[in-house]
């Protein structure tokens, strides 16, 4: 596992955190059901989580990427989650990015058979998001 310790401080103070899937969602997998486990486990860690109208300063979110590739009876699956906000450069503050990285999750890429993969997926996101909330606590204690 990588230290992610130099990412942490993006991660301090925020007002709350929105959860966003992108596209394309991988056959097999829904969306919701994707969004929704990683808002249970924020909620379950004290985390405040954001809806679309909320609009708090820097629009600081979680986004989960997955990819998926299938061969011969086997998929695979990428799977990322990583942290997201608006951005300032400190060298010239009015120069503002709209989104950037701030913060991501050891990413892993899960083989299983097809009829696995949401299973296998689903607990690769509930492992990412752990290492999230284990980073967001260790700067907001």
């Amino acid at each position: 596992m990588a230290d992610r310790a130099e990412d942490r401080p993006s991660l301090k103070d925020l007002d709350g955190v929105r959860v966003a899937v992108d596209d394309p969602i991988p056959p097999g997998l829904s969306r919701d059901a994707l969004k929704s486990l990683i808002e249970m486990q924020l909620r379950a860690a004290r985390i405040k989580v954001l809806g679309m109208g909320d609009f708090p300063t820097g629009d600081p979110h979680l986004r989960l990427t997955v990819s998926l590739a299938e061969r011969s009876g086997i998929a695979a699956a990428g799977v990322q989650l990583d942290f997201v906000q608006i951005v300032f450069l400190r060298r010239n503050p009015q120069v503002t990015f709209n989104r950037a990285q701030t913060w991501k999750a050891d990413a892993n890429v899960i083989v299983a058979p097809p009829a696995g993969l949401a299973d296998a997926v689903h607990g690769e996101v509930t492992r990412q998001v752990a290492q999230f909330i284990d980073d967001y606590r260790a700067v907001n204690a």
